[in-house]
């Protein structure tokens, strides 16, 4: 069964979702996803294992399924339950949860 992961929310700019003078709450995965996607090793000095770097993967113009097993990796590390991820057309798709 997937569990839901809630987190402060962040508008179309990363910044803060302040409503009504207070911090938003919304359900984070995708939002998870995405900083482990994008993030590279070494941006959080808490864990600097964590981080795809996709940006890098794709600067290298190496083959994608490098950079699908890294995702892969990295959310299984995360704790998520992977059941695919896919690259097609430069856009990554993943069916992945939380446990």
């Amino acid at each position: 069964m997937a569990t839901q992961e809630f987190d402060i929310a962040l508008d179309g700019d990363g910044d803060l979702l302040i409503t009504g003078g207070d911090l938003s709450s919304v359900e984070s995965t995708a939002a998870h996803q995405m900083s482990l996607i994008l993030d590279a090793p070494g941006d959080y000095k808490q864990n600097p294992n964590i981080g795809v770097d996709a940006f890098n993967y794709i600067m290298d113009d190496g083959p994608p399924g490098d950079l699908i097993r890294a995702i892969t990796m990295q959310f299984t590390q995360d704790g998520m339950n992977v059941k695919s991820v896919t690259l097609n057309n430069g856009v990554i798709n993943s069916d992945a949860y939380y446990k």
